[in-house]
């Protein structure tokens, strides 16, 4: 597999994913009706774009795949990540009425999603010491923090890492271990494109604003 030519065509790409993603957004049925977020397209392209904007071009490529895959066999990775994720935040629920609709992931696949989401975790306790403020205007950090009403970074990572192909798992887990082998944060890297993107200079602007 080869990166992309340049960097139009990588940014083709992740918008290419983002829209993929708000048409399943769409299509997602909450308990309650219809939620807020799904009618705020500003706040979820941040989200996303901020996301894909600190992977690499392997993961980009490989993740664009596994959504073409998914609309090609009538399936909805967004709902499918929300799904998982009430395996932790409404376990009974889970079990009873969505469990049996899901895919099943083989220990090789849960193993990297847990190393995966371990690595998330640090980095969002890294960034929380070092930008408090930041951190207490996004989720919380481990999965305890459900509790709050909030669904905690911990529970909806591995809620949206159940979704993704095993060739894009394993992109995702030796991109972590590279980057926790040179000291980089991910969560930093997208966390400074998203305040960009709300219109601050940098963390530390973000930070010192909030």
């Amino acid at each position: 597999m080869f990166g992309f030519k340049d960097e139009e065509e990588r940014l083709k790409a992740v918008e290419d994913i983002i829209q993929k993603e708000w048409d399943m957004f769409q299509k997602v049925h909450n308990i309650g009706g219809r939620a807020g977020c799904q009618d705020d397209w500003n706040t979820f392209h941040i989200m996303r774009f901020s996301q894909y904007s600190a992977w690499n071009d392997f993961m980009i490529k490989s993740y664009a795949n596994d959504t073409e895959e998914a609309i090609s066999h009538g399936r909805n990775l967004v709902m499918e990540k929300y799904a998982f994720m009430m395996e932790f935040t409404d376990p009974l629920y889970y079990k009873r009425e969505l469990e049996s609709h899901m895919p099943v992931l083989d220990l090789e696949a849960m193993n990297m999603v847990e190393e995966i989401s371990w690595y998330m975790v640090d980095c969002e306790k890294e960034l929380a010491d070092q930008y408090p403020k930041l951190a207490r205007a996004g989720r919380p950090i481990e999965a305890g923090g459900d509790a709050s009403g909030f669904t905690s970074v911990e529970t909806y990572a591995k809620g949206e890492l159940k979704t993704y192909s095993k060739n894009t798992l394993k992109l995702y887990l030796d991109y972590v271990r590279e980057n926790r082998a040179a000291g980089k944060n991910l969560a930093l890297m997208v966390r400074d494109t998203m305040v960009k993107m709300y219109g601050y200079r940098s963390i530390e602007d973000a930070e010192n604003k909030l």
